[in-house]
């Protein structure tokens, strides 16, 4: 079963389904070149992506997903 949750792009405010089972990485603090404000980067196997959500909101949402504690 797949372990999704819905993140914000940075760059056009949408929407985004992530499998977290597809994750390698999440860092924070990716700049962006224009505005300079702080974003979060997901490495997956297959890219890049940065998302308004904070780590610690990512994390939230991952453990509401999985019912973790």
């Amino acid at each position: 079963m797949a372990h999704l949750i819905v993140l914000t792009n940075s760059e056009t405010n949408e929407d985004m389904l992530f499998n977290l089972d597809t994750v390698v990485s999440i860092e924070s603090d990716g700049r962006d070149g224009i505005t300079g404000q702080s974003h979060t980067i997901i490495t997956t196997r297959w890219g890049r992506t940065m998302v308004k959500d904070t780590l610690s909101e990512i994390k939230i949402k991952a453990m509401k997903q999985t019912g973790a504690r």
